[in-house]
This record gives C-alpha cells, sequence and structure tokens, in this order.
C-alpha cells in the first residue's frame, strides 16, 4: 500500500480510520481493509504492517460484532499459507501470544511467527476473554519478499536526523509536550560511531492517529533510565519543523530518515548493536520491559 506524506502516518489515511477511532484508537489506520476478517462472532485485526518472509511480531486485536475490543491475557495463534488456486491451507507457524494493554484504551496480542512463503495468510485466533468466554477469531495478512524497514540483521541507515545542540528551540525538532532532552544529545549517525547498543524510536506525539506515539516516546526514557549510559536512545520526530503545524496538520513534510528506514506507519522502535545492526524492530506501541528485555541481550 502506497501512502503519501501525510496518509502513510495517518493524518488524512483512508477508510480504516474510521473503523478504528470506533475502536477507541485501539489499532492504527496504517491497517489495509485485507488485514480484517474472521466469523460471525469475533473477528480479528492485523495491526502489523511490515511482513516478510522471517520471523515476524504480529500485532492484532480482536472485536465483537459491535465493533468493541474482546480483552484477554493470552491466546494461542497458528499461521496457515493459503495455497493459490486451492481450497487448503498450510500450517507454517503456532505460537503464544501476550496481551498489552494500549496506553489509550483497550489493547493488543502480539506473538512471534517465523513464514516462510511469499502469499495469503489467515491466523486462528484462541483464548478466554477478561469474561471467561470462549473466543476464536480469524484475521488474514500478506506476506511480502522484503520488508519495507530495514531486515533484522542489517546495518542501520546512518541518517543525520536533528539534535537539541543543532536547535534553535526544542519545539522545533520534537512535538513532545514536555521532552526528554537526553533523547535529542546524538544524531543516529553520531551514535552509530559511539560503539554502544543503540535504541531509536520513530514518533511524533502530538500527531499520531493511534494516541500511543507521547507514550511510545515515555517507554523510551523509562527504558534510558533503567539500563543507563550502558545504551544510547534517540527520538526522532517524523516530521520537520513539528512548531509550524496548523492546528493538527504539520506541513513541513517528513524528515528524510523516516524514507531512509523505509516507515510505513508510526511509532516504530529499533535495537541496533554496538557493531551498527539492527537486531529488534516492534512497530506499533511496545512497552518498556519488552524493549529493556531485548536490549539486555546485546549487553
Amino acid at each position: 500500500m502506497i501512502l503519501n506524506p501525510i496518509g502513510r502516518f495517518g493524518l488524512i489515511n483512508n477508510k480504516s480510520l474510521g473503523l478504528f477511532v470506533s475502536l477507541l484508537l485501539m489499532l492504527t489506520a496504517a491497517c489495509s481493509s485485507e488485514q480484517l476478517s474472521g466469523g460471525p462472532e469475533y473477528s480479528g485485526i492485523i495491526i502489523t504492517t511490515d511482513i516478510a518472509v522471517g520471523e515476524n511480531r504480529i500485532v492484532f486485536g480482536v472485536i465483537d460484532r459491535e465493533g468493541m475490543p474482546v480483552l484477554g491475557s493470552k491466546s494461542e495463534v497458528a499461521a496457515y499459507f493459503l495455497v493459490p488456486g486451492e481450497d487448503k491451507r498450510e500450517l507454517k507457524d503456532s505460537a503464544k501470544a501476550t496481551f498489552t494493554s494500549w496506553p489509550t484504551a483497550g489493547g493488543v496480542f502480539s506473538a512471534n511467527l517465523a513464514l516462510d512463503t511469499v502469499g495469503f495468510y489467515e491466523i486462528d485466533i484462541n483464548y478466554d476473554s477478561k469474561d471467561n468466554i470462549p473466543i476464536f477469531a480469524q484475521a488474514s495478512f500478506t506476506v511480502r519478499e522484503k520488508t519495507s524497514t530495514p531486515p533484522i540483521g542489517s546495518a542501520a541507515p546512518a541518517s543525520v536526523t536533528h539534535t537539541s545542540k543543532d536547535a534553535e528551540e526544542i519545539s522545533h525538532i520534537t512535538s513532545s509536550t514536555h521532552p526528554d532532552l537526553d533523547l535529542y544529545e546524538f544524531s543516529i549517525h553520531e551514535a552509530l560511531k559511539r560503539n554502544k547498543p543503540l535504541v531509536v524510536v520513530f514518533a511524533t506525539p502530538a500527531f499520531c492517529a493511534s494516541a500511543t506515539c507521547g507514550p511510545q516516546v515515555g517507554e523510551l526514557t523509562k527504558v534510558k533510565e533503567s539500563v543507563g549510559d550502558r545504551a544510547n536512545y534517540i527520538h526522532v520526530e517524523v516530521f520537520e519543523d513539528p512548531h509550524l503545524a496548523e492546528g493538527r496538520r504539520p506541513t513541513s513534510g517528513l524528515v528524510a530518515a523516516v524514507n531512509q528506514w523505509g516507515l510505513p506507519t508510526e511509532p516504530w522502535t529499533f535495537i541496533v548493536d554496538s557493531q551498527g545492526l539492527i537486531r529488534a524492530k516492534f512497530e506499533q506501541f511496545t512497552t518498556a520491559d519488552e524493549i529493556e528485555a531485548r536490549l539486555l541481550e546485546l549487553l
């Protein structure tokens, strides 16, 4: 799905934005219509947009017939490849999915699934709701040959990003209302030369369609405060000159790093090792605990 610089970040995006607003901002406007499917009682919605052959962190939600989120704690998921031209499907992977509450409303599940074939997939979702009702839902998605974002194990793009030392005012490089100045000390290209792991969050707190960007930057600060100077931490505001926005609409376009990193949505979080290789990436809201756990594997 090709989106223009405004639409790709959900400000004037397609019809799925209306669906997600009705779900109390549980989901993101980047989701395409093919990702919503299910039976008569419950439907799954795939939130992850950048899915390709290999291991993927699949984030999804479940809604009932009234379009309201159906919450739970853990679920079982099985991913099936839909064989082209045949009325059958092949099991590719299964996993346990964990539930994460979102800071806005509701929450989502996430599971790591290894998918080895390009094409159309369907996942079966099974869990008990918080009311102890057995839930079964299905969702479909497409697996591409390559991700648009840098793949795991590849070199992180050495993007030149804005820093506090180069900005006239901090509001010129971040739309955070209470910015953590430590997150704007280094440009990405500078941090990659410091021989330390790096955590980068791409987010636009003031203009985020899912309203999770501000909280995501806050999670980065939590990781920084816990792990300390054993790693570096950067927030990249996705829009240039956020202080020049007209109401809720930025006017200056995207920063170059958004295209250099191939971001289809926001927020995104990347963990880079001390050699400059990407070791983990997370689309949409991710807790400090999950980020820290992956970061500590590198220390």
